[in-house]
């Protein structure tokens, strides 16, 4: 491929000078092609040269349009092509809703699948997420081989987050699953759920996010709505005492590292998708093997069925599920990220009605719709915002947008 170069495409005819002299003829010349080398005109006997192949696209000279326009374009600006077959260039956010949304509803059956996967009365939370995670590590290792990109593990850069991130989910699923053993179902993930707010908060001070009149409205209903449905207001009273007290500590606790995890996933968004899911499935698995030294939960009493069941929910629940929340991470802001996964709060609560009989109150109810509405605004409203703004094809300068790593 020929170097870029500001030379025309094709070279100009030869004008003689006035004051040229003539080039000396070579021996055996016929008198015709001499009397045009004399006057440096071809000769009408000898078929012109053919053009030679275009040139690559040059480059914009000074004082070009393109180049005034570079000069004079506001410092960290961006040029945008908005022609209609053209994606983002950072984030693809009906992926990332439909990643949240699979994977609210993968993680909402992880309550039930840690239930029957659990011998009676028996507390394996760490043992089960150890299981998830690891599972999760090896099929991201499995696709990236097949894929041929297992190379990016020695190539992308290590960062503090990443590390804090898998570390952080691996611990906030143990509790999670320890609470629902020792509490309701739907009292262990609504407490869980308070995360994604800590996480809302926690961007907007760390990341300097401003979440939009939508998002905030959004994200507020589907708080509200986890507190009816958890029975927090109302007056259902669902949280008990004694072990029921002690499931409900556990869920915080769950909740708050679950926020910490998601505002790990706003950095290092260079990183490719399936790269910072092995990570975080590798560094989970390290962390909850930690617990799993230190605790020692006992396993003898596992029958086949709960091997199984064991089995369907290390697939389903951790590589399915937090593969897709990873990914999510990577394409929505930290609000909307958050109020969409409230969706697994209704499953979890709906499960438990179905297959454990646990009675659903009149605010329980409410507070089911409610997120259901809340999740589902700020979808149709940026839809109908999108549908009523005409951007015409072209280049346009866009602010550069913050990046964090």
């Amino acid at each position: 491929m020929a170097p870029f170069s500001d030379a025309p495409a094709t070279a100009p005819a030869y004008v003689p000078s006035r004051h040229a002299r003539p080039r000396p003829a070579r021996p055996g010349q016929p008198p015709a092609d001499r009397a045009a080398v004399a006057t440096g005109i071809d000769s009408p006997t000898r078929p012109a040269p053919a053009p030679g192949p275009a040139a690559p696209p040059k480059t914009a000279h000074p004082g070009s349009p393109d180049r005034a326009e570079a000069e004079h374009r506001p410092a960290g600006a961006r040029v945008e092509e908005t022609s209609p077959d053209q994606s983002p260039a950072r984030q693809n956010r009906p992926l990332g809703v439909v990643a949240i949304l699979v994977s609210a509803t993968a993680m909402g059956t992880a309550g039930v699948f840690g239930r029957v996967a659990s011998p009676p009365d028996a507390v394996i939370g760490e043992a089960l997420t150890m299981g998830r995670m690891l599972v999760g590590a090896l099929g991201m290792l499995a696709i990236l081989a097949f894929t041929r990109r297992a190379h990016l593990l020695r190539t992308t850069r290590m960062s503090w987050s990443v590390v804090l991130g898998g570390v952080s989910l691996g611990l906030s699923l143990a509790l999670l699953l320890w609470s629902v053993v020792l509490t309701s179902l739907g009292v262990a993930v609504a407490l869980h759920y308070l995360g994604p707010v800590l996480a809302t908060v926690a961007a907007r001070v760390i990341l300097k996010e401003s979440p939009s009149r939508v998002e905030v409205i959004s994200l507020s209903g589907a708080f509200i709505g986890m507190l009816l449905t958890a029975g927090l207001l109302g007056g259902a009273g669902t949280l008990g005492s004694g072990d029921g007290l002690l499931g409900a500590g556990l869920g915080l606790a769950s909740g708050v590292l679950y926020g910490a995890a998601l505002l790990c996933y706003r950095f290092r968004a260079d990183m490719p998708a399936d790269v910072r899911s092995f990570w975080t499935f590798l560094f989970g698995t390290v962390a909850t093997g930690g617990m799993v030294l230190v605790m020692r939960p006992d396993l003898s009493a596992m029958t086949t069925a709960n091997w199984i069941w064991a089995a369907v929910f290390f697939a389903v629940c951790g590589l399915l599920a937090l593969g897709l929340l990873v990914l999510a991470g990577m394409h929505l802001r930290t609000a909307e990220l958050s109020s969409l996964s409230y969706w697994e709060v209704v499953v979890a609560m709906l499960l438990g009605a179905w297959l454990f009989a646990e009675t659903i109150s009149v605010p329980a109810g409410i507070g089911a719709g409610l997120i259901v509405v809340a999740a589902a605004l700020p979808l149709v409203l940026t839809r109908r915002a999108t549908g009523s703004k005409s951007a015409a094809p072209g280049r346009r300068i866009a602010p550069e947008e913050p990046t964090t790593a």
